[in-house]
């Protein structure tokens, strides 16, 4: 990753590489969805307290369904992500459009029977072929959560917030990034910085 903060860790086993200074990590044909857990995550620790980690990537073109961006990651089935996300468009002849995805993945206690896993995305603001990318942090000590607001830009400087996910707080959350879904794209991410966020 890119101006590391600590010790990063890739799951799954799949590595990028760096190239003129940035990231370079083709899209790979897999997934982190549900119970299909085959994508890499490279992951790093995230500092102590509130803090907002800020990336710049630029998703080259390809076929549809690439992600790529980035993750506040505790395992393969709770985590958030924020990702530059390219679908399919039915019967347009393999035309795609490009949205930002912040989903969530975690068990979801409150539906009768309690699901164990579940993932719901929201969108933000617009995609744009090079994307800054933010996810903000909040220990929410009084309700035992992990609370993730999402903002993204197409210049790094008018920022777009979307809504906020909370998980439980039952383990850590790793700071990480992503590339992945299928094959056919190459993902650069310029670099990944974190810092503190203010005293709410």
């Amino acid at each position: 990753m890119p101006q590391p903060d600590g010790p990063t860790t890739v799951t799954n086993s799949r590595s990028p590489a760096t190239s003129d200074g940035a990231l370079s990590w083709p899209t790979q044909n897999a997934e982190l969805y549900l119970g299909t857990n085959t994508a890499s995550v490279l992951t790093r620790p995230a500092p102590p307290g509130d803090f907002t980690v800020e990336t710049k990537l630029r998703l080259t073109s390809g076929p549809a369904n690439q992600q790529a961006g980035l993750v506040l990651y505790g395992s393969d089935d709770r985590y958030v992500k924020l990702v530059h996300s390219v679908l399919p468009l039915s019967h347009t002849g393999g035309k795609v459009t490009h949205v930002t995805e912040f989903g969530k993945e975690g068990a979801r206690p409150t539906t009768t029977p309690p699901t164990p896993v579940a993932y719901g995305p929201m969108f933000g603001g617009p995609a744009a072929d090079t994307l800054w990318m933010r996810l903000s942090y909040h220990a929410d000590s009084a309700h035992d959560e992990h609370e993730v607001r999402a903002a993204t830009s197409t210049d790094g400087r008018n920022w777009t917030w979307t809504g906020v996910w909370t998980l439980p707080d039952a383990q850590p959350l790793r700071i990480g990034l992503v590339s992945l879904n299928t094959a056919g794209a190459t993902a650069l991410f310029d670099y990944v910085r974190t810092s503190q966020n203010l005293p709410r």
